[in-house]
C-alpha cells in the first residue's frame, strides 16, 4: 500500500519533468521562429539635392551628363549619397539599406500660355530613376501646405477655394522655417489645388506602370502627400494651449459638410436635440461652433468654442528629481476635488526646459493629463498636483482651482473636497518643477456641440488621405503599400492636437497602412511605443525620424532595433547627398534635420557617422 503512493509519485515526476522539457523545446523554437520572421527593417533616407537632376528645379551649375539626355535619370547621384552611407544589408543581416523618392507633386507643373501642363521630362526622369536604382524605393508624392517651392503655388493660392477658412475667412500664406507655408484646404475634392494634385498623381502613375514589371516591383511604398491636417493661424507658433483658439474649415462646403454629417449619424433631428439638449428645429440651422463666450456675443450657447469646450482641460508643467536616478522618470499625481484623477510620468522631452536648466542633465522631464469636465457640478472645482518621491511619499507642487460654468454663466461658488487629500510635504530640496497648464482660475463651458465638430474635422482629414488612396488603387500601384505621412501624437509637447484634427487618421482606417514622422523622444520610442500599443496599428512606417540629439552608435542601434521590433516596415530620414558637387544641392536652403557630416544641428553629423558604424556591423 505504502509503495504504490511513491511509484505514482516518480510517474508524475517524470512525466512533469518531460512536460517541462517539451515545453522548453517549444519556446526555443518559437523564439527561432520569430527571430525568423522578423523582417530587416528597411532604411529609406529622403535624398536631398535631386531636383535639378529631376528638372524640378533650376540648376544652380551644369548638370552632369548623368542627369540630362534622353536617358537622364537621379540615379547617379542616389548611388553616391547611399554608397557613402554604408553597405546595402548590414552584416548582421538586421538593417538594408534602399530610399525614398520625394516627389513634389505641384513642381511637376510647367506654365503652359494662360494655363499650366505636366513637364512630361520631368515625369520621364522619376520613373527613369526607379528603374535605373536597383534598390528598394519608397515613393513620397509630397504634396502638403509646406511650400514646394513651385511656380503654380501663389496661383493657387488667389483661389479661396483653395484655401482653409477661420470664421472670419480664408487663411493668409503664412511661414515657417523661412519658407512660405500654403494653407491648402482639404475640406473639398472638387477645387483646383485637389484637382492638381490628382493630375500630378496620375502622370506619375502612368509612367511607373509603363516601366517593366521588375523596375515596379521595387517599390516598397508610397507615402500619400504627407503630413494632412488641419490648419490654423500662426503655424509655427500657435499649436499651443496658451494662443487665440481659432481652427478650421469653415468653409461653405464644410459648414454644409458638417450638417450632412450629423444628419447621417444621427437621422432626426430630435436624437441630436437629446445629445446637445438644444432646441434646434432642423438640421438645416446649425453652425458649426464659432465664437468664444468670454470675447463675443452668442446668438445661443451652441456657438461656443474654445480649447476646453470639448470637455477635457489640460493640466501639464514638468518635473525633475534629483533622488532618482538618471532614467528614472518621477511620477506625477493629479488630484481633483481630493480625488485621485490621473498619474502621468514625468519623462516627454522638453528642449525649452533643458536649455534653460541644463544643470538637471536631462531634457526629458515633462508631462501632460487632459482631465475631463465634462458632466463635472457647476462650481468652482480644486486641482492638487503631486510628485511621488523614492520610498513613496508625495511632495506637493501646487493647486489650481477652475471654475466648472453653466450655460447662463451663474457666478459659481466654491465646492468642497470629495474626500481629504493624502499627506503631502514640501516639494524641498532636490525637486525642480513648473506647472504650464491650467492658468489658475480658468472658467470652463463644455458644449457638447464641439467634440462631435472635431470628430467631423478628423472625419475631413481621412476622407482627404482616403481619395488619394483610392486614386491609386485605380492604377497598377494599388498593390504597393499605400501610407499615411503624418505628425506623431503630441502627448507631451504641450500642443493642442484639436487644432489639428488629425487623430482619426493615426488610427487604422480602411487598408491605408500607418506612416509617422517622429522627431525628439518620439523617435526613440519610449512613449511612442505606449501609443502605438494602444492605437491597435499593425504596424507602421517611420516617414521622417530625428531624435534632435546625438546619439552614439550603440545608442542609435538600440533604438533603430527597438523600431523593428516593434514591427516598423521602414524607416526615413532626411540625407544630404555627401560633398555633392553639383550645383543644385549647394544652391538649396540646408535642411536643419538633414543628416549630414557638415550639419551640426541636432547632433545630425554625428548621427550621420553613428549611422554609418550601424551599417558596418
Amino acid at each position: 500500500m505504502n509503495g504504490e503512493p511513491r511509484a505514482g509519485r516518480g510517474v508524475d515526476a517524470v512525466c512533469g519533468a518531460m512536460a517541462l522539457v517539451l515545453l522548453a523545446l517549444l519556446l526555443g523554437f518559437s523564439a527561432w521562429l520569430w527571430r525568423g520572421q522578423q523582417q530587416p527593417l528597411l532604411l529609406v533616407p529622403a535624398i536631398g539635392g535631386l531636383g535639378d537632376c529631376l528638372e524640378m528645379a533650376a540648376p544652380a551649375a551644369p548638370l552632369e551628363a548623368a542627369c540630362a539626355g534622353p536617358r537622364g535619370s537621379a540615379a547617379a547621384r542616389i548611388e553616391a549619397a547611399l554608397d557613402a552611407l554604408g553597405p546595402r544589408r548590414s552584416s548582421d543581416g538586421r538593417f538594408e539599406l534602399g530610399y525614398t523618392l520625394v516627389v513634389p507633386l505641384l513642381n511637376l507643373f510647367e506654365p503652359q500660355g494662360a494655363d499650366w501642363a505636366i513637364d512630361d521630362e520631368a515625369v520621364r526622369r522619376i520613373a527613369r530613376t526607379v528603374q535605373d536604382v536597383d534598390r528598394p524605393v519608397v515613393l513620397y508624392l509630397f504634396s502638403t501646405h509646406f511650400s514646394e517651392h513651385a511656380p503654380i503655388e501663389p496661383v493657387l493660392a488667389r483661389d479661396p477655394a483653395n484655401l482653409a477658412a477661420t470664421p472670419q475667412g480664408p487663411l493668409p500664406v503664412d511661414r515657417y522655417l523661412d519658407a512660405a507655408m500654403y494653407p491648402w484646404s482639404i475640406a473639398r475634392f472638387d477645387n483646383p489645388i485637389t484637382r492638381r494634385r490628382e493630375q500630378a498623381i496620375g502622370a506619375v502613375a502612368d509612367a511607373l506602370c509603363a516601366l517593366p514589371a521588375a523596375a515596379r516591383a521595387r517599390i516598397a511604398g508610397i507615402n500619400l502627400l504627407g503630413e494632412v491636417h488641419h490648419l490654423y493661424p500662426d503655424f509655427e507658433a500657435g499649436m499651443g494651449y496658451g494662443k487665440p483658439y481659432v481652427v478650421t474649415d469653415y468653409s461653405p462646403a464644410s459648414r454644409e459638410g458638417f450638417r450632412a454629417w450629423l444628419k447621417r449619424r444621427f437621422g432626426r433631428i430630435a436624437a441630436l436635440n437629446a445629445v446637445l439638449g438644444s432646441p434646434f428645429a432642423s438640421f438645416d440651422q446649425i453652425e458649426p461652433p464659432s465664437k468664444d463666450i468670454r470675447r463675443e456675443r452668442l446668438d445661443h450657447f451652441w456657438q461656443h468654442i474654445d480649447a476646453e469646450a470639448a470637455g477635457t482641460l489640460a493640466v501639464g508643467g514638468w518635473a525633475h528629481d534629483t533622488a532618482r536616478a538618471p532614467g528614472d522618470a518621477p511620477w506625477v499625481r493629479i488630484y481633483l476635488d481630493g480625488e485621485l484623477a490621473g498619474r502621468v510620468p514625468a519623462r516627454h522631452a522638453r528642449q525649452d526646459v533643458g536649455q534653460a536648466r541644463p544643470e538637471l542633465g536631462t531634457d526629458h522631464v515633462g508631462w501632460r493629463f487632459d482631465l475631463r469636465h465634462a458632466g463635472l457640478p457647476a462650481g468652482v472645482h480644486r486641482i492638487d498636483i503631486a510628485l511621488e518621491r523614492p520610498g513613496g511619499a508625495l511632495a506637493h507642487l501646487g493647486t489650481r482651482r477652475f471654475a466648472a460654468m453653466d450655460r447662463q454663466q451663474s457666478t459659481p461658488a466654491p465646492l468642497p473636497l470629495r474626500q481629504p487629500l493624502p499627506p503631502m510635504a514640501a516639494s524641498g530640496e532636490g525637486v525642480a518643477f513648473w506647472i504650464d497648464a491650467p492658468a489658475d482660475g480658468l472658467a470652463v463651458f463644455h458644449n457638447p456641440l464641439v467634440p462631435l465638430w472635431h470628430q467631423f474635422r478628423e472625419q475631413q482629414v481621412v476622407d482627404y488621405i482616403a481619395h488619394f488612396d483610392a486614386l491609386l488603387d485605380n492604377t497598377c500601384l494599388a498593390a504597393a503599400p499605400h501610407r499615411t505621412q503624418q505628425i506623431a501624437p503630441a502627448e507631451g509637447a504641450g500642443w493642442d492636437a484639436s487644432r489639428f484634427a488629425a487623430g482619426q487618421s493615426l488610427l487604422p482606417f480602411g487598408h491605408v497602412a500607418l506612416g509617422i514622422n517622429l522627431y525628439g523622444e518620439a523617435a526613440e520610442g519610449g512613449a511612442f511605443f505606449d501609443w502605438l500599443a494602444r492605437s491597435r496599428q499593425p504596424g507602421y512606417s517611420v516617414t521622417e525620424f530625428h531624435p534632435l540629439r546625438a546619439l552614439d552608435a550603440d545608442q542609435l542601434d538600440r533604438v533603430l532595433e527597438g523600431h523593428r521590433a516593434h514591427g516598423a516596415r521602414t524607416l526615413s530620414f532626411f540625407l544630404h547627398p555627401h560633398q555633392a558637387s553639383h550645383g543644385e544641392a549647394k544652391a538649396a536652403a540646408p535642411n536643419p534635420f538633414a543628416l549630414d557630416p557638415a550639419n551640426p544641428r541636432h547632433g545630425s553629423d554625428r548621427l550621420y557617422e553613428s549611422l554609418r558604424e550601424v551599417l558596418k556591423r
